[in-house]
């Protein structure tokens, strides 16, 4: 440490000598600090021109919604889930949500930091998204049933069998007799079957 200091010893005369300086010459002190102050704002203006550089490489750019938290199927998505961020356009996939509806259900996990988009959400009216790796059947059930929105969770029963576990509801059949619901590729043919027969129900799941 000691022989850093003797180092350094040249620099504090000479910072010492040039305040002597300043003090004694008002007017070099006010031309110093003129000359400081031009210096910053052209390092600013610089740094300015950079980041419009930058913009204007990347394109426009668009807010999208981001998990700030693990958000679980059929819960429901708003900005108390969410956060904002900004992205270039040209980054940003189509199926992106730019905005989020009123009423909005995860259709599947969605962990932290996941872009809210319309594979793993559906909002209320919305048009079928069938999730990947499902398909749409639509069930009309003997028993008369209350309306069930969109990314509400069902189980299609058969003969006292539950035959799919948690399908989810991507829209009601015109005058609410029934709904299309996505359930897993594998078991569609068997709810297709039980649907055509009348023998399918349904049971909401949680």
């Amino acid at each position: 440490m000691k022989d850093l200091l003797n180092r350094l010893q040249p620099v504090f005369r000479f910072a010492e000598r040039m305040h002597r300086e300043l003090c004694r010459n008002r007017q070099r002190q006010v031309a110093v600090i003129s000359g400081l102050a031009v210096l910053a704002a052209a390092i600013y203006a610089l740094s300015v021109s950079q980041l419009h550089r930058q913009r204007n490489a990347f394109g426009d750019y668009v807010l999208v919604h981001i998990a700030s938290t693990n958000i679980s199927a059929g819960q429901p998505i708003s900005p108390q889930n969410t956060k904002t961020f900004t992205m270039p356009t040209q980054f940003v996939l189509p199926s992106t949500r730019s905005t989020l509806p009123p009423s909005l259900t995860a259709t599947s996990d969605i962990s932290g930091g996941d872009v809210i988009s319309l594979q793993n959400s559906l909002a209320e009216g919305e048009g079928s998204s069938v999730p990947a790796g499902m398909r749409a059947v639509s069930v009309v059930p003997r028993v008369v049933m209350p309306a069930l929105s969109p990314g509400t969770f069902v189980d299609i029963i058969a003969n006292g069998q539950v035959i799919a576990a948690r399908g989810i509801v991507l829209s009601s059949l015109e005058n609410n007799v029934g709904v299309v619901v996505a359930v897993p590729e594998l078991l569609a043919p068997a709810v297709a079957s039980a649907a055509s027969l009348g023998e399918a129900t349904l049971a909401i799941s949680n």
